[in-house]
């Protein structure tokens, strides 16, 4: 099970990478087009935008995933052991009600979405809700393996600090 989350941390990862990697390619490509060429592509900067959404919902459970959100480790230095944990108990159930209600809220508009479609690229809109789709699926599981298996954020974990893909 556990390689199953490492190859799932990973893919989203590279993704993030491939996808950033494609909005910088894109963003030269525009700039070479309208200084040299002296003309401008209609879908570069929709397709930057729909990449950097993309990027910000994958992020989120990244982030999280690494201890990289901000805590509250202020109020958690004044409380005794039992109510930190319980603090850190009602976090997590937060970080489970935003994961789910990303997902599904994000699932109901990507439905109606679907019957647009976007100027540039004439993708259908839902295209781009499908990331918060998945970023809040992605964020629920790493958020239940934080709950149930105990797992602690990446910083926390020696053997996997210097393995990041990105």
């Amino acid at each position: 099970m556990r390689k199953l989350f490492v190859w799932i941390d990973r893919g989203v990862e590279y993704a993030v990478a491939v996808i950033f990697a494609a909005m910088c390619l894109v963003g030269l490509l525009q700039v070479f087009n309208r200084f040299v060429l002296n003309q401008s592509l209609s879908w570069s900067e929709e397709f930057q935008i729909y990449c950097h959404v993309w990027i910000v919902f994958l992020a989120i459970p990244l982030a999280y995933r690494h201890g990289a959100h901000m805590a509250m480790d202020s109020l958690k230095r004044l409380l005794p052991g039992g109510m930190v944990k319980g603090l850190d108990f009602l976090v997590e159930i937060l970080w489970i009600w935003f994961a789910v209600s990303l997902a599904w809220l994000a699932w109901r508009v990507s439905e109606v979405a679907k019957l647009q479609s976007s100027p540039g690229l004439e993708l259908p809109m839902n295209y781009v809700y499908y990331s918060m789709v998945a970023g809040g699926a992605y964020l629920l599981l790493v958020v239940l393996r934080r709950i149930v298996l105990k797992e602690p954020p990446v910083a926390h974990r020696p053997e996997e600090q210097h393995t990041l893909a990105l």
